[in-house]
């Protein structure tokens, strides 16, 4: 990438500035800096371009469809949806006017567009997204295309969220055999880095903590080669393995993996992103495994409001937060029993919190996944001993 936008910058000294090159160039440069995560020369450059295209070759041309495409896979890696899905559909409007429903551009668009719905939890719609996607990519490409492999490892992510283990570790590896035969077995690229932490996930979700660790490190380095170890897509892997030290019970290297993602994440954004507030909420799960219950409840709280801020209301995510929320005043409820002086009003008081968070973790997983899911029998079991602490409390 460094070499790349070096080439570029000698490109920009020699091209008229009024050309459409310069637009071309501008607009590829502006990719580079996307993919190292320079996301505000990114918007600038992308919006620079945008301004020369529409210019150039007015309304519904495929080039300022391509930089909005740009525009709104920026906004997404920002976790700023709302404005991500406006881009990326105004890309694929301009497309299919101009292409027609079977382009391969189409295809490559959708799979953005799919990439929202599955980021704001409406995984229906973005399963239904993807099936559309690869069916253009492999009639446009066949079906050994890296475009395809991107497709794949989206659908792979949308079975995980559903625990369709099998069916998601299927899509990962054909995603991965899909990048050795296009770049080489001896070529690193980001990609694998991506694919391989998806994978390591499937094994940490199976409770394979030794593969999964062992993948995490292969997605580490092929991160770390490509990207650099400061990049947001380390960060995520970082905080994966800081996951995976937490089942083991290893929960001192838990916080300190997490905190390093957490600086990374804050350097490269800030400390209002959405994985930001990810990552607090499983820092402060680490911090109430050791029974640090008022530093976890602190970092709890403060993963609400950024995720309500970035992701809305309704965010399968948030749903995680409610949850530990929950249970976390009900720790405090448990702590207030067993104290000689009872403080019966401070323990209503968390009693109705903890329900007010498990009321709204079950409207979020019931909206998203139906009444029967695992999840929402539980937060009635929940919803159950809550209402009913003081009676069963005496058993």
């Amino acid at each position: 990438y460094d070499q790349a936008i070096s080439s570029y910058d000698e490109a920009l000294r020699i091209v008229d500035n009024n050309s459409k090159l310069w637009s071309d160039i501008i607009s590829n440069l502006a990719d580079v800096h996307r993919k190292k995560g320079n996301y505000n020369e990114a918007r600038e450059l992308y919006l620079k371009s945008l301004k020369q295209a529409e210019s150039l070759y007015g309304p519904n041309h495929p080039s300022i469809a391509d930089i909005m495409n740009n525009l709104g896979i920026l906004y997404k890696k920002e976790g700023k949806y709302a404005e991500a899905l406006d881009y990326l559909k105004q890309a694929l409007k301009f497309s299919k006017h101009y292409y027609g429903q079977q382009h391969p551009t189409i295809g490559i668009y959708l799979t953005n567009v799919g990439d929202i719905y599955r980021k704001q939890g409406d995984f229906k719609t973005a399963e239904a997204t993807y099936i559309e996607a690869l069916t253009c990519l492999e009639q446009a490409y066949g079906e050994n295309h890296i475009e395809v492999a991107e497709v794949l490892n989206s659908m792979g992510l949308v079975l995980k969220k559903r625990a369709d283990y099998d069916g998601a570790e299927k899509h990962y590896k054909r995603a991965i055999e899909i990048v050795y035969d296009t770049f080489g077995h001896d070529q690193e690229h980001y990609k694998l880095g991506i694919y391989y932490n998806n994978l390591a996930d499937l094994d940490r979700k199976r409770n394979k903590f030794d593969d999964a660790l062992q993948l995490y490190q292969r997605a580490l380095t092929s991160i770390a080669k490509t990207l650099g170890p400061q990049h947001s897509e380390a960060a995520e892997i970082l905080h994966n393995i800081g996951q995976v030290q937490h089942q083991l019970g290893n929960y001192k290297e838990a916080i300190d993996y997490i905190n390093r993602a957490l600086m990374i994440i804050k350097r490269e954004f800030d400390d209002k992103h959405y994985k930001y507030g990810m990552y607090l909420n499983s820092l402060g799960l680490a911090y109430a495994m050791i029974n640090d219950y008022k530093i976890a409840y602190i970092h709890l709280k403060q993963a609400l409001q950024i995720l309500l801020n970035t992701l809305g209301s309704d965010h399968i995510e948030v749903c995680d937060v409610y949850s530990n929320l929950g249970d976390i005043c009900m720790k405090f409820v448990v702590e207030i029993d067993q104290q000689k002086q009872k403080h019966q009003s401070e323990q209503q008081a968390k009693l109705d919190e903890a329900k007010a968070y498990y009321l709204d973790a079950q409207r979020i997983v019931q909206a998203t996944f139906g009444n029967e899911h695992t999840k929402a029998i539980q937060f009635s079991s929940l919803l159950f001993i809550v209402n009913n602490y003081s009676s069963l409390s005496k058993i």
